[in-house]
C-alpha cells in the first residue's frame, strides 16, 4: 500500500479539508468516493484487511492533517460508509454474513431488538513489570484478553488500571429489516453488533459498518458463532426508503392526475374486504400521513369496533404488509411488548446484563403499528397512551435511561364488549378502553354486521370469488388481487406501496382558502355540536393526506372537504344524537349530553330528598322524576350512580348520597 500513500494522502488533505480545518475527532470515509477516484486497489485491500486498512487511512490522514495545519495529530477515529456493491452486491443482508466474510469489511441495515447497557470496556491494557521495571501499552481483543503477559525478562506483567484506557462498549442484537427480506414469508435473520465508543443506542433502524468475526463457543468442538465487531453505527431516521426509477415516478404522476385515484388505490390496498369504501380511504390516508410539523404529529390514529365476522384481522395483516408496519395482537402481548422491556439476559460476551428489548410500537417507529384486540386486556392499554400522545417510550430501570421513538400511526381493533355495536350506547360503555386513550384516535369507525339480502348476496359471491381466485388466474385478474389496469397503467403491490412512499414525502402547505374553510368548519361546529380541538387537529392531518396522495403543492378546498367527510361519517357512526339531531362527542368518550342531563336530575332528587330522610326509597326517586325521565330508564340510572361512586345502597331499595 506504501506506492499509494502520497496521492492518498493529497486526496484526503483536499476532500476531507473541512473536517481537517474544524479539527474534527471522528471522521468518515466514504469508500465508494474512494473507489471512483481511482483507489480501487486501495478499497480492495481495506475490505479485505480492515483493521490494517483502518490503520492505513489514519496514518495517511494525520499526515494529511500535518501537511494542512503543521502540527500532529494526536487522535482520530476513522469510519467506514459506502462500500462499493462490487465488493459487496446489489442488496446485502444479515443472511448474507457467513463464512467467507469472517475479517472482512461489511455494511447493512438492521434493526435493533436487543440493546445492552452502556459499560465502560478496556481498551488498552497498560502492563507493567514489577522485577525489572519494563512496561507496555496494547490494544486488546475482548474476546482474546489476559490480565497477564510474559516480560522479556522472563517474569509476569500485570494489568495497572490506573495506567490503562477505556472506552465506552455496548452489545447489540439486531435483525433483517423486513422490507430488505426477498421473501418475506421467511423469519429474519439475527445477528450479535459488538459496538465500542457507543453514545448509547437502544432502538431503531441503523447501518452498521463492521467485521464478522468468529467466537468459539465449544471446547470439544470446532464450532464457532459470528459476531459483529462495529467500526461504526449509524443511527437512521427509521423511515423506510423505497427505491423509485424515473419510469415509476412518470407512472405515479400520471395516476395523480385522475379525480379518482384516491378511491382506485384505497379500495385496492385491502381487496379481500369488500365495500367499506370510506373507511379504506381513511386507512389509506392514515399510510400517506399529515405533513410532520415540530410539537405536532402528523401520524393519523384509527380505531375499528367492528361486528365478529367483518375481517378486521385481514385489514389489520394487510396493512402490515407495508414496509415500516408490524402486526401484533393484544392476545399475546404484554405491556412491555407494546413499548419496551428492561431485563437481565445473559449476551455474547458471557454475562448477565440489562438489556432493553423495544416492544412493536418502538419497532414500529415512522411506520403503522397494527394493534388487534385492543380491548381484551385493559391492563397493559396504559402503555400505549404515552406512545400515541408523545409519540416516544421512556424507560429507566437497571441504570438504563433512554427515550425511545415511537412515532407512528395506530391502526387498532377490537369487538364491542356486547357483541355487536349498539349506536344508542356510548362507545366507552362498549369498549374496554380508558377514555384518555380513547380521546386520541382520530377516527373512531364502527363496522357493523347488519343483514341485507343483495348486500349479502355480493359479499358471498365476492368470499367465494376469492378462495376461486387462488387457484384460477383468470379470477384472480378479474377481482384485481395481483394487479390491474389504470389508464394502460399495471399497478401491482409493488407498485401502490411506491405511491404511498413517494406522496408521503411531500410537504403540502395549507393555502389561505382552505384555511378559512378549516376555521368555518370547527365554528360552526363547535357552536352547534360542541366539538373540541382534536377534531380540527384530526381535519388538518387527513386534508393534508389527501393533498400529499393527489401530489399536491397546496392543500387545496377538495382536501378539506374530503377530511371533513371523513370525520363526519365517523361522527354519524359512532356520536349522532337522533332525538337531539346533533353529533354529541361526549358521546364517544364518556356519557352523551342527554344521558348526562338524565343522571344529573336523579342524582339531584335523590340529594333533595336525603334532606328528609338520610336513605331515599327507590319508590319515592320513581315518584319525584317520573314527569321528566321514563320509569324503566330510572334503574340503570341509580345503578350508573352506584357505579360512579356518588350514591350506594345500604339496604336493598334504599339510597344514600355519598359526599
Amino acid at each position: 500500500m506504501e506506492e499509494f500513500r502520497d496521492s492518498l494522502v493529497e486526496f484526503l488533505r483536499n476532500s476531507y479539508l473541512n473536517e481537517i480545518i474544524e479539527e474534527e475527532k471522528e471522521v468518515t470515509i466514504d469508500l465508494n468516493k474512494l473507489y471512483l477516484s481511482g483507489f480501487m486497489e486501495v478499497v480492495e485491500f481495506i475490505v479485505n484487511n480492515p483493521f490494517d486498512g483502518l490503520k492505513f487511512i489514519e496514518e495517511c490522514y494525520k499526515e494529511a492533517y500535518f501537511i494542512l495545519k503543521s502540527e500532529t495529530l494526536d487522535e482520530v477515529k476513522i469510519k467506514f460508509k459506502n462500500i462499493p456493491k462490487i465488493f459487496r452486491g446489489e442488496r446485502f443482508n444479515i443472511k448474507d454474513i457467513g463464512s467467507k466474510y469472517i475479517n472482512k469489511l461489511v455494511e447493512f441495515e438492521a434493526l435493533i431488538i436487543l440493546a445492552s447497557k452502556r459499560k465502560p470496556i478496556l481498551k488498552k491494557a497498560y502492563y507493567y513489570c514489577e522485577k525489572c521495571g519494563s512496561s507496555l501499552k496494547e490494544e486488546i481483543d475482548i474476546f482474546n484478553f489476559s490480565e497477564e503477559r510474559v516480560c522479556k525478562c522472563g517474569s509476569i506483567m500485570k494489568v495497572i488500571e490506573d495506567k490503562s484506557e477505556f472506552t465506552d462498549f455496548q452489545e447489540l442484537k439486531v435483525q433483517e429489516p423486513l422490507d430488505l427480506l426477498e421473501n418475506p414469508d421467511e423469519p429474519p435473520k439475527y445477528i450479535t453488533v459488538i459496538l465500542e465508543n457507543s453514545p448509547g443506542i437502544y432502538a431503531g433502524r441503523v447501518r452498521i459498518v463492521g467485521v464478522p468475526i468468529k467466537i468459539r463457543k465449544s471446547k470439544k468442538l470446532p464450532v464457532y458463532d459470528l459476531v459483529v465487531k462495529a467500526l461504526s453505527c449509524e443511527v437512521l431516521d427509521g423511515e423506510v426508503k423505497i427505491k423509485l426509477s424515473k419510469k415509476d415516478v412518470e407512472k405515479i404522476k400520471k395516476l395523480a392526475k385522475r379525480d379518482d385515484i384516491i378511491d382506485i388505490l384505497s379500495d385496492k390496498l385491502i381487496p379481500e374486504i369488500k365495500g367499506h369504501s370510506i373507511i379504506k380511504k381513511a386507512i389509506f390516508l392514515q399510510q400517506i400521513k399529515g405533513v410532520k410539523k415540530p410539537g405536532k404529529r402528523a401520524d393519523i390514529h384509527i380505531l375499528l369496533i367492528t361486528d365478529p365476522g367483518i375481517g378486521k384481522t385481514v385489514m389489520l395483516r394487510k396493512i402490515a404488509e407495508i414496509p415500516g408496519n408490524i402486526y401484533g395482537s393484544i392476545t399475546t402481548a404484554t405491556g412491555v411488548g407494546l413499548t419496551a422491556a428492561v431485563v437481565k439476559e445473559k449476551t455474547e460476551i458471557g454475562e448477565e446484563s440489562w438489556v432493553i428489548k423495544p416492544g412493536l410500537l418502538v419497532k414500529a417507529n415512522k411506520g403503522t403499528a397494527c394493534i388487534d384486540e385492543l380491548t381484551v386486556n385493559r391492563d397493559i392499554l396504559s402503555y400505549v397512551l404515552e406512545a400515541m400522545e408523545s409519540q416516544t417510550i421512556h424507560i429507566s430501570k437497571g441504570g438504563i435511561n433512554a427515550k425511545l421513538p415511537a412515532e407512528c400511526s395506530v391502526l387498532a381493533a377490537c369487538n364491542p364488549k356486547y357483541g355487536r355495536f349498539d349506536p344508542d350506547k356510548s362507545v366507552s360503555e362498549q369498549i374496554n378502553i380508558p377514555a384518555p386513550l380513547l380521546s386520541r384516535f382520530d377516527l373512531i369507525f364502527s363496522l357493523k354486521d347488519v343483514p341485507n339480502k343483495d348486500e349479502d348476496r355480493e359479499i358471498a359471491e365476492y368470499i367465494v370469488d376469492l378462495h376461486r381466485a387462488y387457484l384460477n388466474k383468470e379470477v384472480s385478474k378479474k377481482m384485481g388481487l395481483e394487479e390491474f389496469e389504470v389508464d394502460g397503467i399495471k399497478i401491482d403491490k409493488d407498485l401502490l406501496i411506491k405511491y404511498i412512499f413517494y406522496a408521503r414525502a411531500l410537504k403540502p402547505v395549507i393555502s389561505e382558502r382552505a384555511k378559512e374553510l378549516l376555521i368555518n368548519y370547527y365554528v360552526n361546529m363547535r357552536k352547534k355540536h360542541q366539538i373540541t380541538a382534536r377534531q380540527i387537529e384530526a381535519a388538518i392531518r387527513i386534508a393534508e393526506a389527501h393533498a400529499k396522495a393527489k401530489l399536491k403543492e397546496e392543500v387545496d378546498e377538495e382536501d378539506v372537504k374530503v377530511a371533513i367527510n371523513i370525520i363526519t361519517e365517523c361522527l354519524k357512526e359512532i356520536a349522532y344524537d337522533p332525538e337531539e339531531g346533533i353529533y354529541d362527542i361526549d358521546k364517544i368518550v364518556g356519557m352523551s349530553r342527554k344521558d348526562r342531563e338524565k343522571v344529573e336530575i336523579v342524582y339531584n332528587a335523590i340529594k333533595e330528598l336525603s334532606k328528609r330522610n338520610e336513605l331515599v326509597s327507590y319508590l319515592s326517586i320513581v315518584e319525584m322524576v317520573k314527569d321528566k325521565i321514563k320509569e324503566e330508564e330510572i334503574d340503570s340510572i341509580i345503578k350508573r350512580l352506584i357505579k360512579y361512586g356518588d350514591i350506594d345502597e345500604p339496604k336493598p331499595g334504599k339510597f344514600r348520597i355519598l359526599e
